[in-house]
């Protein structure tokens, strides 16, 4: 045998057994080939780029959702939605340096719709003018809340009669919870004055369950606090209209002034803001007024504005909303609209006026006249009203005739020395320069 051969027990050894004896070989493996890694570069850039498509997936997502938000708030007739919307663009319209908080992000056409409303009610108000008709011949107030001006001791026994929008209960328990000299002035007069816009409630209430804020025999009136859903402001009823008139600013012609420079120059104990002004960019100093103007019997500015109604007290003491001046007008100006006219409720809900801080004048059956200011603008406060709820609470008040007047930050009422509302003016203590105000003459 040749040398390859194994020995077994004799010295060889098989070749089967160094076979299998000897290491095993480990296969080699074959696989694919590793990728090279990208450069850093390359790697940045790739995650940068799926950012940008994330960024730009998510950005076409949000608009799609605006898109079709803003065609809801838009378009959509939901009920909700379709309220706030027509209030939104009734109110920025509302304004003289506003609108384009509507007309920027509004379709023309939407606007045009909702302001429709107020274009049919302002066409029809030619139509609406004051008769004090009652089958006699004479209807003059002259002499109207007469019994209401007078000491307490005097007017004790009378008051419930003279003073019947007031609820009698609570107020005879606000009388036996104070003494006679926290109720009663120098002269004896019942004097209650917690009329300021922040003042603690006195508990006496209206029938109407409004609470009254003020009760003043010197000078016949009475203030009452008017609250509601976003709105507060305050309402002066005058016993004795004659004792009403309109009083123009000193500077009219250059400038106006502060309604508290009005009423102390006239010897007013009560005012409220009357005719509006040019006003620029909310730059107006309240010297040039919009319509005509007169004052006790004199004719201020003769310039009549076909499209406002004259708003007069006449001769009589009577409160007429009419298209021309009437003959025996003492005091009078112009704004629009009328509210109640010989009894008649003419305006209902926003009617394309929007939620305003607002003024209005109005006159009852019996002769006793309503001056009201609803503060607005200032939210956790008041926001403002429509004319639809303001004509609501002077219709519950008893009011024959009414009409709205200057609104907006000029609207503030004075009272005793101080202005007792807070205007949504840059000076809310002040309020505004104006042309003119309706007054209450001091007793």
């Amino acid at each position: 045998m040749n040398g390859e051969q194994n020995r077994n027990d004799s010295g060889w050894v098989c070749l089967e057994e160094k076979a299998a004896d000897a290491p095993q070989l480990k296969k080699r493996r074959t696989s694919a080939p590793k990728k090279q890694k990208k450069p850093r570069r390359s790697r940045r850039k790739t995650r940068k780029t799926r950012k940008k498509r994330h960024i730009l997936r998510g950005t076409a997502i949000t608009l799609a959702g605006l898109a079709v938000l803003y065609c809801v708030l838009v378009f959509s007739h939901i009920p909700f939605i379709e309220k706030w919307r027509t209030i939104y663009i009734e109110t920025a319209m509302g304004t003289m340096n506003h609108q384009w908080l509507a007309t920027l992000f509004l379709p023309q056409s939407v606007i045009d719709d909702v302001m429709s409303g107020r274009m049919t009610i302002e066409l029809r108000q030619e139509e609406y003018n004051s008769s004090w008709d009652t089958g006699t011949d004479d209807t003059s107030f002259v002499d109207a809340g007469e019994d209401a001006v007078d000491t307490w001791d005097d007017i004790r026994e009378q008051f419930s009669d003279a003073y019947a929008e007031i609820d009698q209960k609570s107020f005879w328990a606000y009388m036996a919870a104070h003494k006679k000299s926290e109720v009663l002035d120098e002269d004896g007069y019942l004097m209650i004055d917690q009329a300021d816009y922040d003042d603690e409630e006195t508990g006496i209430q209206t029938i109407y369950g409004d609470p009254v804020c003020a009760i003043d025999t010197r000078n016949g009136i009475v203030i009452v606090g008017l609250k509601g859903d976003g709105y507060s402001g305050r309402m002066a009823i005058v016993k004795n209209p004659a004792q009403v008139r309109l009083a123009v600013s000193n500077t009219l012609g250059s400038s106006g002034s502060y309604l508290n420079q009005i009423c102390r120059s006239n010897n007013a104990v009560l005012g409220i803001n009357a005719s509006g002004f040019s006003d620029p960019e909310g730059t107006g100093n309240g010297g040039d007024v919009f319509g005509m103007v007169v004052s006790s019997g004199r004719t201020v500015i003769d310039t009549l504005d076909t499209k406002m109604k004259v708003i007069g007290m006449d001769s009589g003491s009577r409160l007429n909303i009419s298209e021309t001046l009437p003959a025996g007008t003492r005091d009078a100006m112009q704004f629009s609209p009328a509210l109640i006219v010989n009894g008649r409720h003419l305006i209902s809900g926003s009617s394309g006026w929007g939620l305003q801080p607002r003024s209005v004048i109005g006159q009852t059956r019996d002769g006793q006249m309503l001056l009201a200011v609803i503060d607005g603008r200032q939210p956790g406060y008041s926001i403002g009203i429509t004319l639809g709820d303001l004509t609501d609470i002077l219709y519950e008040y008893g009011a024959y005739q009414a009409c709205n007047l200057d609104g907006g930050s000029s609207s503030v009422m004075y009272y005793r020395g101080r202005n007792i509302t807070r205007s949504s003016a840059v000076t809310p203590d002040k309020g505004r320069h104006i042309p003119n105000a309706w007054i209450v003459d001091a007793n």
